[in-house]
């Protein structure tokens, strides 16, 4: 009998995890587990801030893709773009959405992305959720510097149908998704089409272990 568990996935912007971990995340939801999702930053950008989504729209549209993969959206205060840093109210907050919501299995950043915002949610989210059983970093953007390079080495596979809502919830932040459906059918579907051949199937999205104890599938 499947003991469900409680999984939180953490994205630095709106439209990291579905970048990341967005089908992993559905594929647990239907298998009977609860899923939650926090983001931790605006997703305007720019010189003076203005360009990508504001508040309310990346709202709306992240609600809809969150909806489509089963998870449950926690609200949470925004901290501003490309500017995020550990800090230890940011770091509380999450821990105690953590214990609040007793999760088994955290979904969160890559340590070695050039992001800054990417990073800083790594080093966060590895004091935040130190006494969390399963910690599992993903890779949304492509970014690397060819000093750190993102290695997965635990996956979950999808054929080309399942692989298919992967585009479905990417487009629901039409502006994103208009402006960067060229560089994502490069830079994410490839990517993890790759991953799909090296892991016996047609797609998969592709994580590094941080801690692995109770293996929850």
């Amino acid at each position: 009998m499947l003991i469900a568990v409680n999984i939180l996935a953490i994205g630095s912007h709106w439209d990291d995890i579905e970048l990341g971990c967005s089908l992993t995340l559905k594929k647990l939801s239907a298998k009977g587990h609860n899923i939650f999702s926090v983001v931790v930053c605006s997703s305007q950008y720019g010189k003076d801030e203005d360009e990508g989504m504001k508040e309310s729209e990346a709202l709306e549209f992240g609600l809809k893709s969150f909806d489509l993969i089963g998870a449950n959206y926690i609200t949470t205060d925004k901290e501003p773009n490309s500017k995020l840093t550990y800090n230890k109210k940011i770091m509380q907050i999450l821990e105690g959405i953590a214990n609040n919501n007793k999760i088994d299995t955290v979904f969160t950043h890559w340590f070695g992305d050039v992001n800054t915002d990417h990073k800083a949610t790594w080093e966060i989210s590895r004091t935040a959720f130190r006494n969390v059983k399963n910690f599992f970093m993903y890779q949304s953007n492509s970014y690397s510097d060819n000093v750190n390079t993102f290695k997965p080495n635990f996956y979950f596979s999808f054929n080309k149908e399942e692989y298919g809502l992967k585009e479905k919830l990417l487009s629901q932040y039409v502006p994103e998704w208009n402006h960067r459906k060229n560089r994502w059918t490069r830079e994410i579907f490839e990517r993890e089409r790759y991953w799909g051949y090296i892991s016996g199937n047609d797609y998969a999205e592709g994580f590094q272990i941080g801690k692995l104890v109770d293996f929850f599938v």
